[in-house]
C-alpha cells in the first residue's frame, strides 16, 4: 500500500465518527457514504474492523435492527465518548489543515522544483490552490 493510502486510511476513524454524528447507520451504508470523502472503493472488511474497534473503545455502540425487507442489520451510533473524540479530531485536523495549506501555498511559489532546466512541476496547481482557499 502506498504511503499516502496509509495516511488516508488513518483518517477513516474521524470520518466514520463524523458520519455517525450526522446519523445512525448500518455498516453497508457507511461504506457507501465514504464515497463523498474520496473512498469510492472503501474496503468494507476494513470499515467493519474499525467499527468493532471503535465499539470496544466506547466511541460507538451497535444493535441489531430488523429490516422491513431482508435480514436484520447492525446499526451503529456515536456515543458521548465518540462525540468527544470527534471534537478532538476536529482540533487536530484543523491544525493539520493549516500546515497543509501553508505547504501548498509555498509550493506553488517555487521557481524551480526539479533543480534543472525543466519547467516547474507545479505548473497548473494554481487552480487547485484557488479551490483550497474557498
Amino acid at each position: 500500500m502506498a504511503g499516502h493510502e496509509v495516511e488516508r486510511r488513518a483518517l477513516l476513524t474521524p470520518v466514520l465518527l463524523l458520519l455517525l454524528a450526522e446519523r445512525r447507520d448500518h455498516g453497508y451504508e457507511l461504506v457507501q457514504r465514504l464515497g463523498a470523502f474520496g473512498w469510492e472503493e472503501a474496503e468494507s472488511a476494513h470499515v467493519y474492523r474499525l467499527l468493532r474497534g471503535m465499539e470496544k473503545c466506547g466511541e460507538v455502540t451497535s444493535q441489531w435492527c430488523a429490516s422491513g425487507s431482508g435480514p436484520a442489520r447492525r446499526v451503529y451510533a456515536i456515543t458521548p465518548q465518540g462525540a468527544m473524540d470527534l471534537a478532538l479530531w476536529f482540533v487536530r485536523l484543523g491544525e493539520l489543515h493549516s500546515t497543509l495549506h501553508l505547504f501548498l501555498e509555498r509550493y506553488v511559489q517555487l521557481e524551480d522544483v526539479g533543480g534543472g532546466d525543466e519547467p516547474p512541476h507545479h505548473v497548473g496547481h494554481e487552480d487547485y490552490i484557488r479551490r483550497m482557499r474557498r
